[in-house]
């Protein structure tokens, strides 16, 4: 009787657990407003065009230029020279584009959820739909402002300028009344008492503000924008002591090339040289359907006043965008890429604050050989400077030539152009690249990277380092944040040898086996546990063809790095490193 008793109390038991797990398990997590709200600040700040880094930065460049037109004797000429009329155009352009796709970002947001509820769904729609609209608004007003002081006309000299001062005598000055000159000095101490009461009032109010961070709420009807740090001037330097003799830039005397040439030395980055060969990448893997393609080259340039001659540097290419238009005899850039050259010009002159400029445009001429066509020098005049015209250059490059011949063509001194029967000299793309790739690696600078394997209290000759770059950590941060458990990516990079030693510098991680000017050199998995039984058997396909794996624990938020040796992963501890993610995410914040 006793036994029948218990098995009923415990088959109750039993039941009711199940009952209550059921419940909890069917009762589906609900997801507040503010919940969604909150999620969708943090993801709209991963994408550049919404970010407060960016909205703040824009309000610092627009900050500037106004400081800068109240101050500028020749405003229009100020106005031309940084092409303020076209920034605010094509940003307007850009703004409208963004929010005529509002309602896609949103419903692309909200698919994240799946089949998850969310209170009062229309409404939070509404709410995700204003704090967007709230960022665009942010970046009208910065417009807005800088398109008032454009619209300003300068009157303050129209006065004097149409007063006749000749017209005026002796005569008729003694007749002024005293007393008007009594009310003047009056109202002159007035003025200057509250001059010095502003000023002062002002900077306390931009000290009290000189921290501070754009900040959006979903309760917020519009964001507001404050200055979170000292501004620069906008007057950009015009320099180029970091570029000569720097082994990074190639450096070629324009003399070599051509007997006339308004630019008198060019210094090309190392990276731009790679990328400019990695856009014909696909074309020379398809030589049967040849076609035309380029792109737009920024850098700095030199005036020496005294001789006529430009010093120019080419650092960063810009690709066209979607709606350029490239085949074998046409080459038709598209208007986006002026946008791009815009935002990336701006950029570039806000972090560096030094004066980048459009100084090259690279095209192909695939199996028609290297000249500068009528064509060619329309797009020459269309891109010059309106100031200093002669410091553009132009790249052609025959991708079917077996050195992929290339041409460079300058501007001379009388503003003429330079044809082919100019030319002294023709360069090698193919050779060009090889140097660059070398020149990369031998600029390799260690405390430019991690080393993963610092930690470890031994190390093998073979595998003495594992040099993360910022991009390879951000890259792992990214991949971690899948939680996914497994194999993730591979890790791209090259040897750097230093006596007996060898170190591998990670440049890139990515599902992509193989990757331009890198080889493949790492594996990057994720794992409850460090077992290595498991991780052998996730990364068995590339055991011969990697160095070392790096294995990523989120339940202690752990990176491990493992050398591979003689085909299979080190099994002594001794040769570990180790690292939190939090930490090498925090260095790679700092070095940037």
């Amino acid at each position: 009787m006793m036994k029948t008793i218990g098995k009923i109390i415990f088959i109750s038991i039993l039941a009711c657990t199940f009952y209550i797990s059921s419940a909890q398990g069917s009762r589906k997590k609900v997801f507040t407003i503010d919940e969604v709200a909150n999620d969708f600040c943090n993801y709209i700040e991963t994408i550049p065009f919404y970010s407060t880094e960016l909205i703040n930065d824009e309000h610092d460049l627009v900050g500037n230029h106004v400081n800068a037109l109240k101050n500028w004797k020749d405003k229009e000429a100020y106005i031309a020279e940084h092409q303020l009329n076209s920034y605010i155009k094509a940003n307007r352009d850009t703004i409208e584009v963004y929010r005529k796709n509002i309602p896609s970002l949103v419903n692309k947001f909200l698919s994240r959820y799946g089949n998850k509820e969310i209170k009062e769904k229309e409404e939070c729609i509404d709410s995700l739909q204003i704090i967007i609209n709230n960022r665009l608004e942010s970046r009208e007003s910065n417009l807005n402002i800088l398109e008032d002081e454009l619209n300003k006309e300068d009157n303050s000299r129209s006065f004097w300028n149409d007063f006749n001062w000749k017209s005026i005598s002796w005569n008729d000055l003694k007749k002024v009344d005293l007393r008007l000159f009594g009310i003047g000095a009056i109202m002159l101490i007035i003025f200057v008492v509250i001059i010095i009461w502003y000023k002062n009032a002002n900077k306390k109010g931009s000290l009290s503000q000189k921290h501070k961070n754009v900040s959006v709420t979903p309760s917020e009807a519009a964001s507001a924008i404050v200055v979170r740090r000292k501004t620069t001037s906008i007057l950009r330097k015009q320099n180029l002591d970091d570029v000569i003799d720097n082994d990074a830039y190639l450096e070629i005397n324009c003399a070599d090339f051509a007997s006339s040439s308004a630019v008198r030395k060019m210094f090309i980055k190392n990276t731009c040289i790679k990328d400019i060969y990695n856009m014909y990448a696909e074309d020379l893997r398809n030589p049967e359907n040849p076609k035309e393609d380029g792109c737009m080259v920024l850098g700095r340039w030199v005036h020496d006043k005294d001789n006529d001659e430009y010093y120019v540097s080419l650092e960063h290419i810009v690709l066209p965008g979607d709606d350029a238009v490239f085949s074998e005899y046409e080459l038709n850039f598209g208007g986006k890429i002026k946008l791009k050259v815009t935002e990336k010009l701006r950029k570039l002159r806000r972090e560096t604050n030094l004066q980048y400029d459009l100084t090259c445009w690279v095209h192909s001429h695939p199996g028609l050989g290297v000249f500068f066509s009528n064509s060619d020098e329309n797009v020459q005049m269309q891109l010059k400077h309106p100031s200093h015209p002669n410091f553009l250059t132009a790249i052609v490059v025959d991708i079917l030539t077996p050195q992929q011949e290339m041409g460079i063509f300058t501007f001379k001194k009388n503003g003429t152009l330079n044809a082919k029967p100019d030319l002294k000299k023709m360069y090698s793309l193919e050779e060009l690249y090889k140097w660059a790739v070398e020149s990369d690696r031998n600029t390799f600078k260690p405390e430019d990277h991690y080393n993963t394997l610092e930690t470890s209290k031994s190390r093998y000759d073979n595998c003495y380092g594992i040099e993360l770059s910022n991009s390879a950590i951000i890259d792992i941060g990214m991949l971690a944040a899948e939680q996914k458990t497994g194999f993730l990516g591979m890790i791209h990079g090259y040897p750097n040898k230093s006596g007996l030693h060898v170190e591998y510098v990670a440049t890139a991680i990515n599902k992509t086996e193989a990757i331009p000017d890198n080889e493949l050199i790492g594996c990057f998995v994720t794992a409850t546990h460090c077992s290595i039984p498991s991780i052998r058997k996730v990364i068995a396909p590339y055991l011969n063809k990697v160095k070392f794996a790096l294995v990523y624990t989120a339940s202690d938020d752990l990176l491990t790095t493992i050398p591979i040796t003689n085909m299979d992963l080190c099994t002594d501890g001794n040769y570990y490193g180790e690292q939190k993610l939090e930490d090498l995410k925090i260095w790679t914040r700092r070095k940037r």
